[in-house]
């Protein structure tokens, strides 16, 4: 009567089980997961059927219960095999579940003890549980305990089988021994099951967050990029005139920037001579020759800005005006290093002045320059 009764618990918890799994398994496309529901139901038809049968007084069902009792052990692996490896229980593996059909059709024909094919059931469900423990013994080292709990309860179970194989087996001559470990083994085994389904509970939550969390870095980086690409030239890999308009907006609204500094306006020298003689790909490529070197030239505080063309703008926060004559100087230097040749006026802005209006003068300097430069082209060497 206790053992009708252990059973009937065991059933219940193994609906309870299944039935949430089944809600579950809507709300995620895990392949391990289904695997999981799979299993509890099998598990629960087993049970279900073992209690019709014996209240019924039915013999014939013996195998299909053996089989679906069976088959819980196998679906478990399954998952632990899908979750560890990617490799499911999917339908061109299902001849896996051939040696257990065989086994569960075979068996009641051959044994007429009952205990005996218990003791086998337990055997098969003490290797199977063992087993998927073993596949998911990577994962304990996870971050998060739901998969902890998993694979120590399997292991757990695995033991509690292989002891009710070996006692139901092996005693024999010790009825009364069987008979209370049949009553006993219903409640011992749904303690640990209920332990292996919040186990699997908390995995999936966990698996989700993590997820979840993969997601919004990748959705982050993502739009970093996309910021990156909407800030940057594509032509030389500077900053566009996008970002110099957030700096002005910063500054005028105290953002944090450098309350002064220095801008400086550089214009490519004979820009047009090489698109006319050399084509438009060599003058993109002087373009980006002289981006470099200016790049290479600042330093990482500083803002560089291609204006348009080949007009560039470098916004040099902290720099005093006295500084204007000497950075043009090393510019200059750094230019003609990379065989390039520009124009270069410098202003500063600070309290009273307006970047913006440091720009206008900057730029008034560049033009003063580059006719110097014209008009020395033009008297030729000495």
């Amino acid at each position: 009567m206790l053992a009708t009764i252990g059973t009937a618990a065991h059933l219940a918890g193994s609906l309870v089980l299944a039935t949430f799994f089944v809600l579950l398994a809507r709300q995620t496309a895990r392949g391990y997961f289904r695997d999981w529901t799979a299993a509890w139901i099998a598990q629960a038809a087993a049970l279900g059927l073992l209690l019709v049968s014996e209240a019924l007084g039915w013999t014939a069902s013996l195998s299909a219960y053996l089989f679906l009792a069976a088959s819980h052990g196998v679906l478990l692996c399954a998952a632990a095999q899908n979750e560890s490896r990617g490799l499911g229980l999917r339908r061109e593996h299902s001849f896996v579940l051939l040696p257990v059909a065989l086994w569960s059709g075979v068996a009641p024909q051959l044994l007429d003890d009952t205990w005996a094919l218990r003791s086998g059931l337990n055997a098969i469900l003490a290797i199977t549980y063992a087993l998927a423990a073993v596949l998911l013994w990577p994962h304990v080292r996870r971050p998060g305990t739901g998969m902890r709990v998993v694979t120590w309860s399997l292991l757990a179970l695995a033991v509690l089988f292989a002891q009710y194989a070996a006692v139901l087996f092996w005693a024999a001559s010790h009825e009364r021994e069987r008979l209370l470990y049949a009553e006993l083994e219903p409640f011992a085994t749904l303690v640990l099951q209920m332990l292996l389904g919040l186990g699997m509970v908390l995995a999936t939550m966990e698996e989700g967050q993590r997820q979840l969390h993969e997601a919004k870095v990748q959705l982050e980086d993502r739009n970093e990029r996309l910021r990156a690409l909407a800030d940057t030239d594509t032509l030389t890999g500077c900053f566009n005139r996008r970002v110099f308009r957030r700096l002005v907006s910063d500054l005028r609204a105290g953002g944090g920037a450098a309350d002064r500094g220095l801008v400086l306006v550089i214009d490519m020298d004979g820009l047009k001579r090489i698109n006319d003689e050399q084509g438009h790909a060599a003058g993109d490529a002087a373009i980006r020759r002289l981006a470099d070197a200016v790049r290479d030239h600042v330093r990482n505080d500083d803002l560089f800005v291609r204006w348009g063309g080949d007009e560039f703008v470098v916004v040099l926060p902290g720099a005093g005006p006295h500084e204007g004559p000497a950075r043009r100087a090393a510019l200059h230097e750094a230019l003609a290093a990379a065989d390039c040749r520009a124009s270069i006026g410098f202003a500063p802005w600070g309290p009273g002045t307006d970047i913006l209006a440091a720009v206008d003068a900057a730029d008034l300097a560049m033009y003063v320059e580059k006719d110097e430069h014209r008009r020395a082209a033009a008297v030729g060497p000495p």
